[in-house]
């Protein structure tokens, strides 16, 4: 039995068919999404060594890791953890409430992202998963070298409140962080204590 010849409708249909698969690709090729892993390759290649921190990230840097914080010399009230994302494209952050001996209580997670209109870092936290309650804001660095994260807690209700903390460098692989919330009185601590707190890393 003979090869088949194409009719014209069935050569219509594939010359139709090719011309689909081409446009698809070049509709790829110029989407934002392409653009946007175009210019992620180029941040990539500029970052050497599985550790090393991409040059946007550095001023967070410091922070990479978990930590046990509480007031000086007592014991850790809760764990704060700051981990990246897949390829260091992000920082998750996580923080655990210690209610008791091996009781630890998720209380709010999120993720953290370089903004490059403002150069700062905006995130968003989800507080007490379930809730309906989120933390937004930004990640900055003072002129003397202090990380300060400006929060804007929304509660279920739609009511805001603003909070701040803020991470100093003790010089020997800690931080010394506060916790405020703002009143009308200016700037209170968020509990007894929360303006001096020390942050020590996680023992294995």
């Amino acid at each position: 039995m003979g090869p088949r010849r194409k009719t014209p409708a069935s050569r219509k249909s594939a010359a139709r068919a090719t011309a689909l698969v081409a446009c698809g690709a070049l509709a790829i090729a110029a989407s934002p999404f392409a653009s946007a892993q175009g210019a992620g390759s180029g941040v990539e290649a500029k970052v050497s060594g599985q550790d090393a921190v991409p040059e946007a990230y550095e001023a967070l840097g410091p922070l990479i890791g978990e930590w046990e914080v509480g007031p000086p010399g007592a014991a850790p009230a809760f764990v704060e953890n700051f981990s990246w994302g897949p390829n260091r494209a992000y920082v998750w952050v996580k923080v655990l409430l210690l209610r008791a001996p091996g009781d630890e209580h998720l209380h709010f997670e999120g993720l953290v992202v370089y903004n490059a209109s403002t150069g700062r870092f905006d995130y968003l936290f989800v507080v007490e998963p379930g809730s309906l309650t989120q933390e937004s804001g930004e990640f900055h660095v003072e002129s003397d070298g202090a990380i300060v994260r400006d929060v804007v807690l929304t509660a279920a209700s739609g009511e805001t409140t603003n909070f701040r903390q803020t991470f100093r460098s003790l010089g020997d692989g800690k931080f010394q962080t506060t916790l405020m919330r703002q009143t009308g009185d200016g700037w209170t601590p968020t509990f007894p204590g929360s303006d001096n707190l020390t942050m020590v890393r996680r023992a294995a």
